[in-house]
C-alpha cells in the first residue's frame, strides 16, 4: 500500500510567505515564533523580512542562527537551552536545507528533550511532534525541497552524515517564495538546480517510486531543463520555475525510500545505471529525447 505524505499546507509564489504567515495568528492562534537559520542569512538579511513581519503582527520571537553547513548534534544541544526556556509554540525554519534539518531536528528535541538523537537515526518510532508546537518552514533556496520532505540531515558526534527520517518531521506549513532567490548568483543558481536534478533523478529510479511521486519528479526534472539557463541569467520568472520544481521533488523525496545524504557525488549515475529504467525511459520520451542515455547525458553535463 502507498500513501503520500505532504505538508497540511503548500504555498508556492512569489511573495507568499507573508501569506503563509498569516495563519499562524489568524488560524491557528499561535503567537511566539522561534526562528532556525543559518549565520549567512542572518548577516545579509534575508531573515530580515521575515522577523519584521512576524513583530509587526504582534507575535514574539528568539532566535537561533548558528547553523553553518550540515547541522551537528552539537549544533542541535548548544541551541537546546534558548528554546526550552523560549518555550515557542511554533518553530520556524527559514533558509536552505541545512536550516530547515536544523528546524525540524530542533522540533523533535523540543518535543522531547531526553531523545536521543543517535537512537532516533536507527529508530525513527521514537520521533513525536506536534505536542507542544507545530513546524512552518520557508525556503530561500532552492537546492533540497526540504520544506515538504520529512528528512533532517544531519552530521552525528562522529562527522558522520546521518538522517532522521519520519512522517513526524513534516511541516504544517511549507512556504516556496521565490523572491527569496534574487540574490542567488549564476554559480549558486546553477549548484542548486544540478543538487535538485541529481536527487530527483535518483529518486526517480528508487525501487518503491510509484505513479505519485514519480509524476511529481518528472515535472520537476522537465522544468530544470527548460528553465536553468534563463534562470542563471537572472531571470525572475525563470528562478520561480527552479524554485517551486525544488519544492515539487522535494514532496515527492518523502515518498520514496532515498536517503537525501548530502556526501553523495551530485550524479544520478551514483551506484545505478538508469538508462535502462523504466520511469526514466518513459521521462525521456514523453520530454522529447530519442532515448534514456540522451536525458542522462544531458543531465550529466549540468552536474560537471
Amino acid at each position: 500500500m502507498y500513501k503520500l505524505n505532504l505538508p497540511k499546507k503548500v504555498y508556492f509564489k512569489s511573495g507568499s510567505f507573508p501569506v503563509a504567515l498569516r495563519e499562524l495568528t489568524e488560524v491557528y492562534h499561535l503567537n511566539r515564533v522561534y526562528i532556525v537559520s543559518d549565520q549567512n542569512l542572518y548577516t545579509t538579511g534575508i531573515v530580515s523580512p521575515v522577523i519584521r513581519w512576524l513583530e509587526a503582527k504582534g507575535m514574539r520571537t528568539a532566535e537561533y542562527f548558528s547553523i553553518s553547513g550540515v547541522p551537528t548534534f552539537a549544533n542541535l544541544r548548544s541551541a537546546m537551552p534558548s528554546i526550552l526556556e523560549f518555550q515557542p509554540d511554533v518553530i520556524l525554519g527559514v533558509g536552505g536545507g541545512s536550516a530547515m534539518s536544523a528546524a525540524k531536528a530542533l522540533w523533535a528535541l523540543y518535543e522531547n528533550p531526553s531523545l536521543d538523537l543517535s537512537a532516533a537515526v536507527e529508530d525513527p518510532s521514537l520521533l513525536r511532534t506536534g505536542e507542544k508546537a507545530q513546524l512552518v518552514l520557508v525556503a530561500t533556496s532552492f537546492g533540497s525541497g526540504a520544506q515538504n520532505s520529512p528528512y533532517a540531515v544531519l552530521q552525528d558526534d562522529d562527522g558522520k552524515p546521518v538522517q532522521l527520517d519520519a512522517p513526524c518531521l513534516m511541516p504544517l506549513i511549507s512556504s516556496t517564495d521565490a523572491d527569496f532567490t534574487a540574490s542567488m548568483t549564476a554559480q549558486q543558481v546553477h549548484t542548486a538546480a544540478a543538487k535538485t536534478l541529481a536527487q530527483a533523478m535518483r529518486a526517480l529510479a528508487a525501487e518503491d517510486c510509484c505513479e505519485y511521486p514519480a509524476g511529481l519528479l518528472g515535472e520537476a526534472i522537465q522544468i530544470i531543463l527548460r528553465y536553468l539557463p534563463d534562470a542563471e541569467k537572472g531571470c525572475p520568472a525563470a528562478r520561480e520555475k527552479l524554485h517551486d520544481a525544488a519544492g515539487i521533488a522535494g514532496a515527492a523525496y518523502g515518498n520514496v525510500t532515498l536517503p537525501a545524504d548530502p556526501s553523495v557525488r551530485l550524479t544520478p549515475m551514483a551506484g545505478a545505471d538508469l538508462t535502462t529504467n523504466s520511469r526514466v525511459i518513459y521521462l525521456a520520451r514523453v520530454a522529447g529525447y530519442p532515448d534514456a542515455a540522451a536525458l542522462v547525458n544531458t543531465c550529466e553535463a549540468i552536474y560537471l
